[in-house]
């Protein structure tokens, strides 16, 4: 994941998934759109969700 930067803030999103409990995870991004898109090319790598249905709303943390 990458480092967070002066810039950057930390988004909580959920995705909720197919065979398993929904999950929180964490990402960093200037804006909910790059929260989302990074939350949607880590899922598999970072936080190991093979899965996943759909990604909610990212709230700032």
């Amino acid at each position: 994941m990458k480092a967070l930067k002066s810039h950057q803030f930390q988004w909580s999103v959920t995705v909720t998934r197919k065979y398993n409990p929904p999950r929180q995870i964490v990402v960093f991004g200037r804006t909910p759109a790059e929260a989302i898109q990074g939350a949607v090319s880590s899922a598999r790598e970072v936080w190991g969700i093979w899965d996943a249905k759909s990604f909610g709303v990212p709230v700032r943390q």
